[in-house]
């Protein structure tokens, strides 16, 4: 019986996912004013000594299955070529669904002024899906066959930034470069991302940190993020997130040296009939590592 029903717990929650990618476009990230250069590599340019970031981010918190996703993404300055050189390893699991996310890039900037640039980042990679239905019930031919899909991709990314002041980014990180019929079925959609975010300072030890992401994602609708962080002396952050689908997020950070650590908790306060069924809290916790230090917190 117990069998039986972690199977129909696992078709729930599995069937109706197409219909919350839709609204989600995939797992969305909170902390993503943290993961600038994962959805645009040209912004590593901000960083040019190199730096690294983990994420990961747990989204329905009590139900077995649900998406759990896994970010690391790094790069390396090379001044004497005047580049960066990064990379991207990303994974979701979504019940008994696996996707992964291979790439890399390199970056070069084109100064304008005294501290305005130009960057341009390409870049490639791999998606990898597998879905390992035959786990819910190898008895079962319903749940015999699994399915094992690739995807190469090529990623393209420009941006404008001032030093420590501000950026505006437009990229395509996944642009596939063959597709079949059925590809739409395991995600393998171009997306597309517009970053923008800023630091200001109001005194010494008080600074603001507004950021936003604009993605579209191929055959859904686009979408919109923003949050806004205050710091103090440049080590404590606080701030608040909100999704253009009605998710509202807290965020918290803290910065030592060269290091931070971020942790976010995302709710719905309008999804009263999930509220009902499945806890919809999210939970993220990011860790960050800048050579030079943290500029734009």
């Amino acid at each position: 019986m117990k069998r039986y029903f972690n199977i129909l717990l696992y078709i729930a929650v599995l069937l109706p996912f197409p219909y919350f990618g839709k609204a989600q476009h995939g797992l969305s990230y909170n902390q993503f004013g943290q993961l600038r250069n994962s959805f645009n590599g040209s912004l590593s340019l901000m960083d040019p000594d190199g730096g690294a970031a983990l994420l990961s981010r747990w989204q329905w918190a009590e139900l077995d299955g649900a998406p759990k996703a896994y970010w690391a993404s790094g790069h390396v300055g090379i001044q004497r070529l005047g580049i960066t050189v990064g990379a991207d390893v990303k994974q979701v699991n979504i019940g008994v669904v696996r996707d992964r996310e291979l790439s890399g890039y390199i970056a070069s900037a084109v100064r304008l002024g005294e501290d305005e640039y130009i960057g341009l980042s390409v870049g490639g990679g791999i998606l990898m899906h597998a879905g390992n239905y035959s786990k819910l019930d190898p008895s079962d031919p319903s749940f015999a066959q699994d399915i094992q899909q690739s995807q190469g991709i090529v990623s393209l990314g420009t941006s404008y930034f001032r030093e420590n002041k501000y950026y505006v980014g437009i990229s395509v990180p996944r642009f596939m470069l063959s597709r079949n019929k059925n590809d739409l079925d395991y995600d393998f959609r171009q997306v597309y991302y517009i970053t923008a975010g800023a630091l200001f300072q109001v005194d010494e030890g008080f600074h603001i940190r507004p950021s936003c992401i604009v993605s579209q994602m191929e055959s859904i609708g686009p979408r919109f993020d923003a949050n806004v962080l205050a710091f103090f002396a440049r080590k404590f952050g606080l701030g608040v997130g909100i999704q253009s689908q009605g998710d509202v997020s807290g965020l918290l950070q803290f910065n030592v040296g060269n290091f931070g650590v971020g942790y976010s908790y995302q709710i719905n306060p309008g999804a009263t009939t999930s509220n009902r069924r499945i806890s919809n809290n999210t939970h993220e916790i990011g860790l960050k590592y800048r050579v030079g230090g943290m500029k734009m917190l």
